[in-house]
């Protein structure tokens, strides 16, 4: 019986030496694995491995600042041919935009001239109606003549804190006519403009802007301003013309885009050029009862090297509706065809209170009500000026054609706070 055991016990044991000797062999037969090799020639460091396993949150933070696409270099700023604007009818160049091709048509096969839409005037129908009645009024001998290249055009306008919605109108508005649009951001916030361009504001036009952070200078004179911006635009504009448009507008002022393509387009019309705009307070829907404001906006860039010596705060000056005549070379607009919108505290209630208490006005004139939200938004709705006595005029856009900019009432959903007023305690349409 002992015998049978031991034999058991040799056998398992013989079977289990033969198995380690099977597996050292296989160990030692098998290729060293690519894993193991590399491993070898490349140890692996310890400080990489814990850099590439940073926690999701240390990843967001470390994540960069998204950037714009302003401008940042050099700008040369491209040449068009007027001739992208004109069709040729009988022989004869006529604007695209102001030709009645219907008319055309009909009776007008015969005729070596062009039919003008209502609202168009001039032989090739090039003036629009705001314009051609600001020639009239002048009682100027004004002759014009139809460039072959057109001029370029720099927008320059101030944005602070709470303005970014009207900064947005401006710039969609008048891309279709502007080449260059020049921001001048005065907030030291980090929410400023840059920031909301970073975010996507403005993408599709942020190739034509030029953002300058002028907060620095936001304490000192405008003529110091205005030549700082105006040393900007000379360093990175390397083509520009003595013939070039120079526009510089204030924060809430938006100009009427005809009225400028028709100074591109056009020479012989006198200088500096000043815009009668509509005065829209807390949005389109309320007009100040003064109505308008004149605003000196447009002039070329060899005006102001000859008259101001590069200076164009000097134009700024110009706004004394008793002498206008004497000072302005032409005033575009009247009171029921307009230069452009001036949309005064068109702006969130709780912005308003704080760009007056900027301002220093603490409390309204009488003294008998604290400025608060509250108070602005009672305003809104009722149609009161600041004062919180004044009454605003009722504005319609069933029945007006220049009720606001075209891009707002194209984008009214976008813009609906511009165009209803959301405040009004009845319904006024």
């Amino acid at each position: 019986m002992q015998s049978r055991l031991d034999g058991k016990l040799i056998l398992l044991y013989t079977l289990l030496v033969l198995q380690v000797f099977i597996v050292m062999i296989y160990v030692i037969s098998t290729p060293t694995s690519e894993y193991d090799g590399s491993t070898t020639r490349n140890p692996v460091s310890f400080i990489e491995s814990e850099t590439v396993q940073v926690p999701i949150y240390n990843q967001i933070k470390q994540t960069p600042k998204p950037t714009t696409r302003t401008i940042s270099g050099e700008i040369k700023l491209r040449d068009t041919r007027t001739s992208e604007f004109f069709i040729i009818k009988n022989e004869t160049g006529c604007w695209k935009e102001g030709l009645d091709e219907d008319k055309m048509k009909t009776v007008g096969r015969e005729l070596d001239r062009c039919i003008c839409k209502q609202g168009w005037h001039g032989a090739d129908c090039g003036e629009p109606e705001v314009v051609w009645r600001a020639i009239m009024a002048s009682k100027q001998n004004i002759k014009l003549t139809r460039r072959r290249t057109s001029r370029r055009l720099i927008y320059v306008f101030s944005v602070h804190d709470f303005n970014s919605a009207i900064a947005e109108v401006i710039v969609e508005e008048l891309d279709r006519v502007v080449d260059l649009f020049v921001i001048c951001d005065f907030s030291n916030s980090e929410e400023n403009f840059k920031h909301k361009l970073a975010k996507g504001l403005l993408e599709p036009q942020q190739n034509k802007i030029l953002y300058i952070n002028a907060a620095g200078k936001a304490r000192k004179p405008m003529r110091v301003i205005s030549r700082f911006i105006w040393e900007k635009i000379s360093v990175q504009v390397k083509n520009i013309k003595h013939d070039d448009i120079y526009v510089m507008t204030d924060s809430e002022e938006i100009l009427n885009w005809r009225a400028l393509m028709f100074l591109k387009v056009y020479d012989g019309w006198p200088q500096p050029i000043g815009f009668r705009l509509r005065w829209s307070v807390f949005g389109f829907f309320w007009r100040h009862p003064l109505k308008t404001t004149i605003t000196v906006g447009a002039c070329t860039v060899g005006f102001i090297y000859n008259a101001f010596r590069t200076n164009a705060a000097v134009l700024r000056q110009l706004t004394d509706e008793t002498s206008e005549r004497d000072n302005l070379g032409l005033v575009i607009g009247d009171l029921n065809h307009y230069g452009g919108w001036y949309c005064h505290y068109c702006q969130a209630p709780a912005n308003i209170v704080n760009l007056l208490q900027r301002e220093g006005k603490n409390k309204v004139p009488d003294g008998t009500k604290n400025l608060d939200v509250v108070f602005i938004e009672d305003l809104i709705g009722g149609g009161v000026w600041i004062d919180g006595k004044t009454n605003l005029l009722r504005a319609y856009r069933s029945r007006e054609s220049y009720f606001a900019p075209e891009t707002v009432i194209a984008n009214a959903f976008k813009y609906d706070w511009l165009v209803d007023n959301f405040y009004a305690k009845l319904d006024y349409y």
